[in-house]
């Protein structure tokens, strides 16, 4: 133990003997007890004070509140940021967030597609080459893909 935490446990120690009353009982009680508590756990090798299951419960329900708090105010955030770049920018600026959340959601569904199948030579390829195609593409070949989707539709209907 070092010779400051000594001190500053015997000054905790000699505080709360200050304080405390001759029969425990009073204002001095209170300000005595948190001495203790103080001089305690200046001292090396005292335990801290185990949390009670229920107390556990209480923390652990108030960090998910705050962190679903958190993600809430992002979120909202978020689609401020979005409406204001919709409604108050150039419009090809919204036309390149599209362009740019497309091709990321199309790398990730090439490259899950490429993780989860049976591994071989060619696969390392038609993923390269996809991917390439993907990156390469512009805001009119986005467009374009939306039209045959959204004409595919209109012939496929799909119902029972």
């Amino acid at each position: 133990m070092c010779e400051y935490d000594e001190e500053a446990a015997g000054e905790a120690l000699r505080k709360a003997a200050e304080l405390l009353p001759d029969d425990g009982t009073g204002d001095g009680a209170e300000a005595a007890q948190q001495a203790v508590q103080e001089a305690l756990q200046a001292l090396p090798g005292t335990p801290e004070p185990g949390w009670t299951p229920e107390q556990e419960k209480q923390i652990q329900a108030m960090v998910h509140e705050r962190a679903g708090l958190l993600r809430r105010r992002r979120q909202e955030q978020a689609r401020k940021r979005y409406v204001g770049l919709a409604m108050y920018s150039d419009p090809q600026l919204v036309d390149e967030a599209e362009l740019r959340m497309w091709k990321q959601n199309m790398t990730v569904a090439i490259l899950l597609e490429f993780a989860v199948s049976d591994m071989r030579p060619d696969d390392v390829q038609s993923a390269v080459t996809r991917l390439e195609i993907v990156h390469a593409a512009t805001y009119a070949d986005l467009t374009e893909f939306k039209q045959k989707m959204a004409d595919g539709e209109q012939g496929n209907p799909s119902g029972p």
